[in-house]
């Protein structure tokens, strides 16, 4: 059989570049001709920013055709995220394959309440690692490639106390990793998920708000890749206008505005679609 012709999302790609070279970029500058400290915080908020798109992608096969190709791009995405990629992976097709289910989906450790109270409850991600662990879904090469993943950053942490900069590099990595998950959990875990029940169109709202969708990569259309998983980020707000009306049937929440009550699903309900904040095409 013949193999298929090589493809590559170099869009993704892209985003892999830029995040390694503001990654490397910013320490090495900091090192021979310091920023404000609160430029070198903010250049890794958005390097980590650009962690979840990447690894997100990877997970789900739209970098690539080739399975090697997408992990070695999930992996090199998720360094500066510091998490190891295949358990990541793993558990974020768990929320996909449970979604919103009640002591099933993992993203209800984000979702499962306040946002206010969301630091809280990452305690609550421990106790469902360990519980994933005891049966540990990923291959022998998986666990080796999270397990030396997990190795290579603590390195970096001991070689920074070794040499007596560590707590230059918890200021600018650390501190701005935290800042940036919460921004994350905030408009792809929370927000698209938030008291709606495990369905399959009611489980994830769109937020069509304009100004939005270039500063998340498209995210806030979060309901498009619950239906369509392997179209890619920047495929989402297309796949929204062209299949609005099919959206609004079988009721999917599209709301336009980020705060205030959240809309209750719907189904079958042209109502489920706050029109008066914004658009049906999102513009």
């Amino acid at each position: 059989m013949t193999r298929p012709a090589l493809s590559l999302d170099f869009r993704t790609l892209l985003l892999l570049a830029a995040q390694w070279a503001l990654f490397l970029g910013n320490f090495a500058l900091y090192a021979a001709d310091p920023l404000p400290l609160w430029a070198h915080m903010l250049i890794t908020l958005v390097v980590v920013h650009l962690a979840f798109t990447i690894w997100h992608e990877a997970a789900h096969g739209t970098i690539s055709n080739r399975r090697g190709l997408n992990n070695a791009a999930g992996i090199l995405g998720m360094i500066p995220y510091t998490t190891p990629y295949f358990m990541q992976r793993h558990v974020h097709l768990q929320h996909h394959k449970y979604l919103n289910e009640v002591d099933l989906d993992p993203n209800l450790i984000y979702a499962g309440g306040p946002f206010w109270q969301l630091s809280f409850r990452y305690l609550k991600t421990v106790g469902y690692a360990r519980s994933v662990l005891r049966e540990d879904p990923r291959s022998l090469g998986m666990r080796a490639s999270d397990t030396f993943f997990v190795a290579l950053v603590a390195g970096v942490y001991l070689f920074a106390f070794s040499q007596g900069f560590l707590l230059d590099l918890i200021l600018i990595w650390f501190v701005p990793l935290v800042a940036a998950k919460v921004i994350m959990d905030w408009y792809v875990n929370y927000l698209p998920h938030v008291g709606l029940p495990p369905d399959r169109f009611a489980g994830t709202r769109i937020i069509t708000a304009r100004w939005l969708t270039p500063l998340v990569l498209g995210h806030n259309y979060h309901a498009i890749h619950h239906l369509w998983p392997t179209i890619p980020w920047h495929g989402y707000l297309a796949r929204f206008r062209a299949k609005h009306d099919y959206l609004v049937t079988n009721g999917v929440p599209i709301e336009s505005r980020l705060f205030g009550p959240r809309l209750l699903p719907d189904r079958g309900s042209a109502s489920q679609h706050d029109s008066s904040n914004g658009t049906a095409s999102g513009e």
